[in-house]
């Protein structure tokens, strides 16, 4: 149990145990940054202060990590989520809770090379659950950053969060820069196709056991010393001067000593050699010859670090040998100039790592024009497509325009010669119905065939009437130009003549 001080008094925060539960992979990551005040804020417009986190933070135990997810395999996240309302008017979010948080604390944290304070968490994601996305969440953080969303709520059973000098302005717009005071965390969620509104919310690490935070280096991330050109001793020496200095020591060597030391993790505590019941935990920076302290907080004896680093043993009476005899300066002074020959190498490579990243600008700037080129071929081809339908469409239409002029050009033809020849044959009823299927159908060839059959009927009966130029006898009607009967062949014959076959 690890005790934050805050107005003289202690606000105590679990810690995880140290041994590993089935079916939970433990994750550390942290929710927000803590500025000094409301002339910085996040991306939201939202501006947390460290006092108002530490009146709250009892209610960020327990709350879920929570992923919306991008997939149906609930492998990869997406963004926070749909935000709605149940009938209480409660807040609710449509993300997944994915694991628990179990700790929570303020702590400074160099990131990109600055020194954030941050509001950490640490808990457990549910591994058996959500295997796929446990192994991506690690594959993401080894290769660069996951990100990270806090959720608040009224504070237990109130709909409003509190603010400080409240939280719209006179138009009713959002205040930028607004304080939440009274209020509880009721989830963090994972990120990964959006943009973050606080960028230092961060997935540190998940699962490890080496106590090594991913993508984090509380020493100096630009400025790693490697511990055999640097021993142990040069480093505890250094804090311990700086350390006494920052408690307003007069001399370098002065009331407080390292009690123990965890260089893995850039974690220290002191011990008041006058008291032995006072004891303070801090973190350190090491860089070039400037030692940076961080916050320093009073703790049990039995403090440990939430990670599984194990102490260093240091003699204290050699540091104090070191700093108070004669040679203290010329040590400390070969000392420091060990540490300026080693930022010295590190600068170069940083300079190669910015030739490098610079590199890496130029193919992302092809990329985006190579992406751009494909854009504008993309909406050529779209154009085109869409405009070869338009002709295809025009082309259908006239076919079916010149198609429908066809069956009403046969249709024409066939009600002409139906009105205007075939009375001349001055058929009976019955036989000119038989003709008008032959209309309905638009079959021209076809009515002249049945109007030819129709003849040849007639000739087989003797009942076909001929018009002739000489006059005749009222008694003979068929053919009376001449006193002699047809054969049917001679029918068929003259049939042939006018209709043909």
């Amino acid at each position: 149990m690890s005790k934050l001080i805050k107005n003289n008094r202690y606000i105590e925060i679990c810690e995880m145990p140290e041994s590993e539960l089935a079916g939970r992979a433990k994750i550390k990551m942290s929710a927000l940054e803590i500025v000094p005040d409301n002339s910085r804020y996040n991306d939201n417009g939202i501006t947390w202060l460290k006092e108002y986190i530490e009146s709250n933070i009892e209610s960020a135990i327990g709350m879920p990590y929570v992923v919306s997810w991008l997939d149906e395999e609930n492998q990869i996240p997406s963004d926070h989520g749909t935000m709605s309302f149940d009938d209480e008017g409660n807040v609710i979010f449509d993300g997944e809770t994915v694991g628990s948080v179990q700790d929570a604390y303020i702590e400074n944290v160099e990131i990109d090379g600055e020194i954030k304070t941050l509001l950490m968490t640490e808990g457990y994601i549910y591994k058996q659950r959500y295997s796929k996305f446990l192994e991506w969440l690690k594959a993401e953080i080894d290769n660069g950053k996951v990100y990270g969303s806090i959720e608040i709520n009224g504070k237990g059973s109130s709909k409003t969060i509190g603010y400080l000098d409240g939280d719209v302005n006179d138009d009713g717009t959002k205040k930028i820069g607004r304080i939440p005071t009274e209020f509880d965390f009721s989830g963090l969620a994972i990120l990964y196709l959006t943009t973050p509104a606080d960028k230092n919310s961060i997935v540190f690490e998940v699962n490890q056991k080496e106590g090594v935070l991913k993508n984090m280096n509380v020493i100096n991330k630009g400025a790693v010393i490697e511990m055999n050109k640097l021993n142990y001793y040069d480093i505890a020496t250094l804090i311990t001067r700086a350390f006494n200095k920052a408690m307003g020591c007069e001399d370098y060597w002065g009331d407080y000593e390292i009690y123990r030391f965890y260089p893995e993790t850039s974690e220290v505590i002191f011990n008041k050699w006058r008291d032995a019941g006072n004891y303070y935990m801090t973190t350190y920076k090491v860089e070039n010859s400037t030692v940076t302290i961080g916050e320093i907080q009073k703790v049990e004896e039995d403090w440990k670090p939430v990670t599984e680093s194990q102490p260093v043993e240091i003699n204290t009476k050699k540091i104090k040998e070191i700093i108070t005899n004669q040679n203290g300066g010329k040590q400390m002074d070969e000392l420091n100039a060990k540490i300026a020959e080693l930022s010295s190498q590190i600068t170069e490579l940083n300079t190669k790592v910015t030739e490098l990243n610079s590199s890496n600008v130029e193919k992302d700037t092809k990329i985006v024009e190579l992406n751009e080129a494909l854009v504008n071929v993309n909406k050529s081809l779209e154009e085109a497509t869409e405009k070869c339908s338009t002709i295809e469409a025009e082309c259908n239409s006239l076919k079916e325009d010149k198609e429908k002029m066809e069956t009403e050009k046969k249709q024409a033809e066939c009600n002409a010669y139906f009105e205007t020849e075939i009375p001349k044959n001055k058929f009976e009823e019955t036989e000119v119905n038989s003709l008008k299927e032959f209309v309905e159908k638009c079959d021209l060839a076809g009515l002249k065939n049945a109007e030819a059959d129709l003849i040849v009927k007639k000739f087989k009966e003797g009942k076909f009437e001929v018009e002739v130029n000489s006059k005749t006898d009222n008694k003979n009607m068929f053919f009376t130009t001449k006193e002699e009967k047809m054969t049917v062949n001679e029918v068929e014959a003259g049939r042939n003549m006018f209709f043909g076959n």
